[in-house]
C-alpha cells in the first residue's frame, strides 16, 4: 500500500520549495507514494492530489491579514476535512506560520505526525512560541544553522538541511563588469509593489540625474502578472526595463540591488550583488512590527552575520532621497563595495551547501518508517 504525505505550503516561496520537496520525495522513495498538496501553481504542477490553492491568500500587513481571516478559516476547514479522509502517514508544513502554526494544533489533535520544513522565524517575534511547537510537531527542518541550537535547547527534534535557494541559483561570475546597472526588487506581493515601487522609481530618477549612464532592471516577481507593473513603466527620463526571464542573470549583472526585505536579499547574497534593504508598511503594520520584533535587524543577511553590514532603510527612512544617497555611496566608494561583496560571500556560506531539498526529503521519508 502506498504511503501518504500531505504537503501544506502557502505563498510564492513556500509553494516553490514545496514543489521541489515533492519532486525529491518522488525521486528518493523506494516505495509508491500518494502526495497531497496545498499551495500555489508550482505544487499544482507536481500533480499533487486533492490540490487546494491558497498562495493568493498571503498578506503582508495587519489590515490586509484581518480582511483575509474568513478565507483562511474556510481553507483550514477544507484541509482538515481532506486530512481526516485521506489519513496521511505524515503532514509536512512549509513556512507560512500565520496559517500553519494554528493548523498544526488541529492536525496534532487528529493524531497525525507533523514535520515542519522551513521553520517559522519565531526567534524574531515570539521566541516563547517555539515551545508550542514542541507539543504539536514531531520534527523541525531548519534552513539557517543558528536555528538548530534554538530548537535543541528546547529538546525539539531538529535537523539543519541548508537553504533551498542554494539549489536554485547559480553564480556564474564574481561581479558585474559590464555597463552600470541597478536592479530594483520591490517584492513579490501586490501590496509591496504599490507601496515600494513608486519610492524606488523616485530614487532611480535622482540616481540617473547624477549618473547619466546608469540603467535599471525592474525584476518581475514570478508570482505576479506583467500588467501589475504597467502603471509604473511609463516613467519619464528613467532608463528602465522590466525583467521577467533570466532574473538572476540581471541581478548578477547589476552593480547594486535595491531590494525589499525577505527572500530577495538572500538571492542577492548568493549572487554576490551589493544591496540596500528596504521595507515600508501601513502605520498599523509598523506599530505592530515595532511591538513584536525582538531582534535588532530586519534584513536576513544582517541577521545571519549578527551585525549590520548591509544598509536597512525602514518605514520613514525608506524615502527616495535616502535611498539615492546610500546608492551613490556604494556605487562611488570602491572600498565599501568590495567590503560588502566579501560580507555577501559570508552570508552565502551560512546558507549551507546545495542539496537542501534532497536532505529535507530524506528526513520526511524517515518519518514513514
Amino acid at each position: 500500500m502506498a504511503k501518504k504525505i500531505y504537503v501544506i505550503a502557502g505563498e510564492a516561496s513556500g509553494d516553490l520549495h514545496g514543489a521541489n520537496l515533492i519532486q525529491e520525495l518522488k525521486a528518493r522513495s523506494q516505495e509508491p507514494l500518494e502526495i497531497y498538496g496545498v499551495g500555489g501553481n508550482k505544487i499544482r504542477e507536481t500533480g499533487a492530489l486533492r490540490f487546494l490553492d491558497i498562495a493568493h491568500f498571503h498578506s503582508t500587513g495587519f489590515t490586509e491579514a484581518v480582511q483575509k481571516i474568513p478565507a483562511y478559516y474556510q481553507a483550514a476547514m477544507t484541509i482538515l476535512k481532506n486530512i481526516k479522509e485521506t489519513r496521511p502517514d505524515v503532514v509536512v508544513l512549509i513556512d507560512n506560520p500565520g496559517f500553519n502554526l494554528r493548523l498544526a494544533k488541529k492536525i496534532h489533535a487528529l493524531g497525525f505526525p507533523i514535520v515542519y520544513y522551513i521553520a517559522p522565524q519565531l526567534w524574531a517575534w515570539a521566541p516563547n512560541r517555539i515551545l508550542q511547537m514542541k507539543r504539536t510537531v514531531q520534527k523541525v527542518l531548519v534552513v539557517f544553522e543558528f536555528e538548530k541550537k534554538l530548537f535543541e535547547e528546547r529538546s525539539i527534534p531538529v535537523t539543519w538541511v541548508g537553504h533551498p535557494l542554494k539549489d536554485m541559483i547559480e553564480r556564474k561570475h564574481s561581479c558585474s563588469t559590464g555597463p552600470l546597472a541597478i536592479s530594483l526588487l520591490p517584492g513579490s506581493r501586490k501590496t509591496e509593489i504599490h507601496t515600494l515601487l513608486p519610492i524606488f522609481l523616485k530614487a532611480a530618477k535622482i540616481i540617473s540625474q547624477k549618473l547619466p549612464h546608469v540603467s535599471f532592471f525592474l525584476i518581475q516577481s514570478p508570482t505576479l502578472p506583467p500588467e501589475t507593473y504597467d502603471p509604473y513603466l511609463r516613467q519619464d527620463n528613467i532608463p528602465l526595463s522590466l525583467v521577467s526571464e533570466n532574473r538572476y542573470d540581471a541581478v548578477q549583472k547589476s552593480r547594486l540591488a535595491i531590494a525589499c526585505s525577505g527572500t530577495a536579499t538572500l538571492e542577492c547574497a548568493i549572487l554576490g550583488t551589493p544591496l540596500i534593504i528596504l521595507n515600508k508598511g501601513s502605520f498599523l503594520t509598523y506599530l505592530a512590527a515595532r511591538t513584536l520584533i525582538r531582534i535588532p535587524y530586519l534584513g536576513l543577511p544582517n541577521i545571519l552575520l549578527g551585525e549590520k553590514k548591509f544598509p536597512e532603510l525602514l518605514q520613514y527612512d525608506a524615502n527616495p532621497k535616502k535611498i539615492a544617497e546610500e546608492a551613490m555611496r556604494l556605487l562611488t566608494d570602491e572600498k565599501a563595495g568590495e567590503s560588502m561583496r566579501k560580507d555577501l560571500e559570508r552570508v552565502s556560506q551560512k546558507l549551507g551547501e546545495k542539496g537542501a531539498s534532497s536532505r529535507a526529503a530524506a528526513e520526511v521519508l524517515k518519518m514513514l518508517k
